[in-house]
C-alpha cells in the first residue's frame, strides 16, 4: 500500500463585513486558491454564497448550517474526492462539516470562524461540540478561532495559551505548533496591533505522526485579497492512491 501527500488549506477569505474592500476581488481570491494553491481540500470562512459556482468548477462546498445572509463558512473538497456532508453546529459560531470516504482514507474535516462578541465563551462551546463529535474519528479542523497564544502575553493572563493546552489534552493536536514551538502572524486587518496567529489547524492523535509540513502563507497577493493568511499542512494518506488527488 503507497502514500500520497494530501494538501489541506484553511483560508479566512475577509468577506463577511459588507463594507470590506476583499469582496471586490472575491473571483480572484478563490481563482488563487483554486488554480495557484490547488489544495485538495480547503476550509474557508467569510465567503459569499456567490462564489459558490466559482468553487464547483474545481468541487464541491460542503456550506455551514449556520450562515450570514450573504456569506458563510465551507469545506471545499475538490473533484475526485468523495465526501459527504456531515453537520456540525456550536452556538455563536460558523461550523461546516465534511467526512472524506471511499478511496481516501476516512476523515472528518471541520471549517471553524469562531464569532464574536464572547470570544471566551464561544471557543469553550466549539471545544465542547467538537469533542463530542469527533469520537472514534480521524480529523482535520480549524480555521478562524479568533484566538492566539500571544494575546496572553500582549494583554497578560493565561486563559488562551490554556485553552489550547487543554485542547491538546483533549486530543486535538494544534499542527503549526507541534512543528514549529511558535505562533506566525495570520491576520493583518485593521485591528490588529500585534501579530496574531488566529488561524489554527488540529488533527486527531494518529493523523499527528503523518503531519509533516505546516504554513503560513503570507505574500503580497494574499494580503490584496484578504485580511487572514491562509494555512496550509500536507498531510500523508495511506489508502494507495498515490499521487491521484494531488492538485
Amino acid at each position: 500500500m503507497g502514500y500520497f501527500i494530501v494538501e489541506y488549506i484553511s483560508w479566512n477569505m475577509g468577506c463577511a463585513p459588507r463594507v470590506t474592500k476583499y469582496r471586490k476581488t472575491h473571483t480572484e481570491a478563490w481563482r488563487y486558491l483554486l488554480e495557484e494553491l490547488k489544495p485538495d481540500i480547503a476550509l474557508v470562512q467569510e465567503v459569499l454564497f456567490k462564489a459558490d459556482p466559482i468553487a464547483r468548477q474545481h468541487g464541491e462546498l460542503f456550506w455551514s448550517v449556520d450562515k450570514g445572509s450573504e456569506s458563510g463558512t465551507a469545506v471545499f473538497v475538490r473533484h475526485g474526492i468523495a465526501a459527504h456532508n456531515v453537520v456540525v453546529r456550536s452556538a455563536g459560531s460558523y461550523l461546516a462539516g465534511a467526512e472524506l470516504t471511499a478511496d481516501m482514507s476516512p476523515m472528518l474535516i471541520v471549517s471553524i470562524h469562531v464569532g464574536p462578541p464572547n470570544y471566551r465563551k464561544h471557543l469553550r462551546a466549539v471545544a465542547d461540540a467538537l469533542a463530542a463529535t469527533v469520537v472514534g474519528r480521524r480529523f482535520l479542523i480549524g480555521g478562524d478561532l479568533n484566538a492566539a497564544r500571544r494575546l496572553d502575553k500582549v494583554y497578560g493572563g493565561t486563559w488562551f495559551t490554556q485553552f489550547f493546552e487543554d485542547l491538546s489534552a483533549r486530543g486535538f493536536h494544534d499542527c503549526h505548533w507541534d512543528l514549529h514551538r511558535m505562533e506566525v502572524q495570520s491576520f493583518w486587518g485593521h485591528q490588529a496591533k500585534e501579530a496574531y496567529q488566529c488561524d489554527h489547524l488540529f488533527v486527531d492523535h494518529q493523523t499527528r505522526g503523518s503531519v509533516h509540513e505546516c504554513q503560513i502563507i503570507d505574500n503580497l497577493t494574499v494580503r490584496a485579497l484578504s485580511d487572514h493568511g491562509p494555512i496550509r499542512v500536507q498531510i500523508d494518506d495511506d489508502s494507495g492512491r498515490a499521487g491521484e488527488y494531488a492538485g
